[in-house]
């Protein structure tokens, strides 16, 4: 049964696939839900002090130095750094997947079941998309109004998860949880309940 709330605040550490070479760092992500208006998704990236004293501009590709605008709706953000966020309806097999690169370039796409449609969404309009350096690391704030696909009254069952890019052009996939033997952000079990 799907809850109806106002306000939901979730804020959780993603976690690269087991088993693949990922850069050394500390991700965390954050959701705050409203009921109307925007939402937010704040992801933030911290180098491992531990593990490597390296900079994050030493290990990963990206425009870090550039202020965001508003980006360009674009195909395949996941090539490269891609923050993301799937919004499932509760007790439905429709969910949307939302892409965002560091540069602000977005897209959101609607899936009426697993894997099956990928199309974008024709009633998204751009998020704002903010970069900013914190300390050693990096914070990318996304805030995207969802009016004008999603019932207001629902609070989704959401993923988040983010694709990273090493310097060498290696990718890392990185999620609340990996429930399969290979990476993939669009496998419903590893979806959170709000």
């Amino acid at each position: 049964m799907a809850r109806h709330s106002t306000l939901v605040c979730q804020v959780c550490r993603l976690r690269p696939f087991p088993g693949a070479t990922a850069p050394s760092l500390f991700i965390s992500a954050e959701l705050i839900w409203r009921e109307q208006g925007p939402f937010s998704l704040s992801y933030g990236l911290l180098p491992d002090p531990s593990f490597d004293r390296r900079s994050l501009r030493d290990q990963l590709c990206g425009p870090w130095e550039q202020p965001c605008n508003v980006g360009s709706r674009r195909d395949q953000l996941w090539q490269h750094t891609c923050f993301e966020a799937f919004l499932a309806l509760p007790g439905q097999q429709a969910y949307w997947e939302l892409n965002v690169s560091p540069s602000g370039d977005w897209n959101l796409y609607r899936f009426s079941g697993y894997r099956q449609g990928g199309e974008p969404e024709p009633n998204a309009v751009a998020p704002s998309v903010s970069l900013q350096r914190v300390a050693r690391g990096l914070r990318c704030t996304i805030e995207l109004d969802p009016s004008g696909f999603w019932p207001s009254s629902l609070v989704p069952e959401i993923a988040l998860t983010t694709v990273v890019e090493q310097r060498d052009g290696a990718l890392s996939y990185w999620a609340l949880s990996h429930p399969g033997e290979q990476a993939d952000f669009h496998d419903r079990r590893s979806f959170l309940t709000l």
